[in-house]
């Protein structure tokens, strides 16, 4: 067996290994009823860990794109819930026999994300109602995109090799200069995001790329623009060099003119794609990645 296929075996043990730790884990906390799930191969999710449930019954099941809660979060790359998962109309169900089997009511459907891509799936199941088993949702979601971290952390650590850092133009900026260009490009994109006009909004965007450039080290003369490892969108960039600046929701939302809770939310989503626990590590992983200079 080569060095390739002896790191991805590898690699899909300790994958395997975090799932199985999530899923128990979560399962002991009293998050669920019954917990189960897997990673994504080939577009489909193959359940391989199960917490509270029929191993024979669960353990096999496949979730393809589109079928049921999980093939609709798989499609989505968003958390689904059914309250009532019977008669649930919004829903396919391609897989009554297995979850109705184990008496679930309930059921969340929470994928694990990397670059905006789903790598997994955890199944959380409630035999209560509804009003029982809500308490837990939001805890649910927060460690699922823990496990996402984790499970990024990995795969960066045995995918990326170690390279020497090429010498950049501009690195005889001073950090307070860096700062000071920093706080520029953020209220460029701010004022950006308010021009309707389609020319003007060219020529800011111009400018703030050429300041990305001045901040990233990388000379558009000599080199194309490298494609960003992680696609964030316009909103959520504005969001992170905000942030980058050190400052808080509400400033944020002020400086935008946007509602707090929206600004939280494109932050989180930003983050679930990024594989970040904090908002700091966002902004680093951001600018490692290409999208933030």
């Amino acid at each position: 067996m080569n060095v390739k296929a002896k790191e991805s075996r590898a690699l899909k043990a300790e994958t395997r290994r975090l799932f199985v730790e999530a899923v128990d884990s979560l399962h002991r906390s009293g998050t669920g009823d019954v917990i189960f799930g897997g990673m994504v191969k080939e577009g489909e999710v193959s359940v391989e860990a199960v917490a509270g449930g029929g191993r024979g019954r669960l353990s096999s099941l496949i979730v393809t794109t589109g079928r049921g809660l999980g093939g609709r979060a798989l499609m989505e790359g968003t958390p689904q819930l059914t309250k009532n998962y019977g008669v649930d109309p919004y829903i396919t169900h391609h897989y009554d026999e297995e979850i109705l089997g184990e008496g679930i009511q309930v059921l969340v459907a929470v994928p694990t994300l990397r670059g905006g891509e789903v790598t997994g799936m955890i199944y959380c199941g409630h035999r209560d109602n509804f009003n029982a088993a809500a308490p837990q949702t939001s805890d649910l979601v927060k460690r699922v995109r823990q496990l996402s971290v984790d499970l990024g952390r990995l795969d960066h650590s045995r995918s990326t090799p170690e390279q020497v850092e090429p010498e950049r133009p501009y690195s005889d900026l001073e950090s307070s200069s860096r700062e000071a260009l920093r706080r520029t490009y953020a209220e460029l994109r701010a004022i950006r995001s308010g021009v309707d006009e389609n020319e003007m909004r060219h020529r800011l965007g111009v400018v703030e790329n050429r300041l990305a450039d001045i901040l990233s080290g990388h000379n558009p003369d000599l080199f194309p623009s490298p494609t960003p490892t992680v696609s964030l969108s316009p909103r959520e960039t504005d969001i992170l060099s905000h942030v980058a600046l050190g400052w808080s929701n509400a400033r944020i939302a002020e400086g935008l003119g946007l509602r707090e809770s929206t600004v939280k939310s494109y932050l989180n989503t930003a983050m679930v794609k990024l594989s970040a626990g904090t908002r700091h590590e966002a902004v680093s992983i951001a600018r490692s990645a290409g999208v933030l200079p």
